[in-house]
């Protein structure tokens, strides 16, 4: 019973909102990193997940620039450990790096016949809720550490990317004190096709992956009620507050294959629509397609590369 929950559960972080390769987050090859210290599991709040890490480059001061980066995991799964050697590359790149996990959606009962209906506690809101409480207690403590809060950016993977562009684009990243997000593979929407409302797939995990945005959202799935898919898209966030902030795409080529998405959207697409988009408000934006899988892993300098893009375009935000 317990291998069919894992392979079912498994099956639908990967379908749903790319658990992906949670194990390849960790994964890419080793670099010597330089760093001068570490500060683990502040606790920002009372949940248990609700810890980070923070990595401080060899010779960082008030003027070193800072990334908070958030691990994949399809908003159901995954941890900052997994994330901590793409963390520390870009401390290696001398950023103080803020390696963050987050409260989880619950996907309990979804592997059980009847699939069981519920609300999950925590939903995407909470997670991008977490993502700001995180900055607010960086920005606390960072006069203490001898770091500095004027050059601040964001980035993430799969789920964490979307998360990574929800807050940056959204309300809570209060006067775009954090300038840019980086998103390696993830959705810039989650709104789905009108025909999905009026003519459901007849695919047979459908219904499982309808209740896992039920629970993102906390409302049905109906058209009626769409507006709570827009309010977690980055898309349509950063359309609710023009003209948007700064963001690159680094988007594995096999990700839609990957993820099992074509028979509902492509990110490919949406990624790229979600870039001419930005562009088209004068806000910069840059997207880049590389070859290599979602989990970033086929090849052993993939995840260098995907932090190199992020690094470079950070530099161009003023």
């Amino acid at each position: 019973m317990k291998n069919t929950i894992n392979k079912t559960i498994s099956f639908l972080v990967v379908i749903l909102l790319f658990t992906t390769a949670c194990k390849k987050d960790n994964n890419p090859t080793l670099e010597h990193y330089e760093i001068e210290k570490q500060q683990l599991n502040i606790s920002y709040g009372a949940h248990a997940r609700q810890k980070y890490d923070v990595y401080f480059p060899a010779g960082y001061n008030s003027n070193t620039p800072v990334v908070f980066v958030i691990h994949g995991g399809g908003f159901i799964a995954g941890d900052k450990d997994g994330f901590t050697n793409v963390a520390k590359l870009y401390t290696n790149r001398g950023y103080v790096t803020v390696n963050l996990s987050h409260r989880l959606v619950d996907a309990s009962g979804i592997d059980q016949v009847p699939i069981v209906h519920k609300l999950s506690a925590i939903k995407i809101q909470d997670q991008v809720t977490d993502v700001a409480a995180v900055v607010e207690n960086y920005k606390q403590k960072s006069e203490e550490w001898g770091t500095g809060t004027a050059k601040m950016y964001m980035a993430g993977h799969s789920a964490g990317a979307t998360l990574a562009m929800l807050y940056v684009q959204g309300t809570k990243n209060t006067d775009g004190q954090v300038r840019a997000s980086g998103n390696f593979g993830g959705l810039t929407t989650l709104t789905i096709p009108d025909a999905l409302y009026t003519t459901p797939p007849p695919h047979e995990h459908w219904p499982a992956l309808k209740e896992l945005i039920y629970r993102f959202t906390g409302a049905e799935v109906t058209k009626e009620n769409a507006l709570h898919l827009m309010a977690i898209s980055p898309d349509w966030v950063s359309t609710a507050n023009p003209p948007g902030r700064p963001n690159i795409t680094v988007m594995p080529e096999s990700n839609d294959d990957d993820l099992n998405f074509a028979p509902f959207f492509s990110t490919v697409n949406e990624s790229l629509k979600y870039h001419n988009q930005l562009q088209g408000r004068n806000v910069r934006s840059e997207r880049i397609m590389m070859n290599t899988d979602h989990g970033f892993g086929n090849h052993p300098d993939d995840w260098k590369k995907a932090v190199d893009y992020t690094v470079s375009f950070f530099k161009k935000v003023n």
